[in-house]
């Protein structure tokens, strides 16, 4: 699961302040809100976008617009699709991309024996199910494919593609209990 450090979290961003001319007087910067205390911070809630709009739809019905939209159901299948996804990576030696404040030395290969049957077995399956997810999730609509890629595997919160984002997972959790009944 997505895992953001506890002060990113707390992070809040504060507007430039204009002037009468709209010239920027002061310019926007990011700082610690003093409002949401560490220990809250390490909840999963503030970090993932996925699990805030899980916790909003449970707890906060009234305040959110969409209230009661993503379910547990929801949470569960992008959790898998995340899981999945890196699985398929692995397979693939798919590199992550290095952040830019990261200073720990790259890692290297595993030392794992690439063509072990068992290795090979399982990078099959990973790249088939991937292969199957991202199946369903064009087949689920225009804009399936772009919230899923956005709001679940690049963390990032755009509430206007919630619709295509619960139609995705719900055509992936379709697929999976077709395989189970199977």
């Amino acid at each position: 699961m997505m895992e953001a450090a506890t002060w990113k979290r707390r992070q809040i961003w504060v507007e430039p302040e204009l002037d009468d001319d709209g010239k920027v007087k002061v310019p926007g910067y990011w700082k610690t809100d003093p409002k949401l205390p560490w220990d809250k911070a390490r909840l999963q809630e503030y970090g993932s976008v996925i699990h805030a709009w899980h916790y909003a739809s449970r707890n906060h019905r009234s305040e959110w617009p969409d209230a009661g939209k993503f379910t547990q159901q929801h949470l569960n299948t992008a959790e898998q699709i995340q899981q999945c996804y890196q699985a398929y990576k692995g397979a693939m030696a798919i590199k992550q991309g290095r952040s830019v404040t990261d200073d720990s030395p790259r890692g290297g290969v595993d030392g794992a024996d690439p063509f072990a049957p068992e290795r090979e077995e399982r990078d099959l399956r990973a790249i088939e199910n991937w292969k199957a997810i991202r199946h369903e999730i064009l087949k689920s609509g225009p804009f399936g494919m772009m919230a899923v890629q956005t709001v679940v595997l690049d963390n990032k919160e755009v509430p206007s593609l919630i619709g295509d984002l619960r139609l995705a997972l719900n055509a992936v959790a379709r697929l999976w209990e077709r395989r189970r009944a199977a």
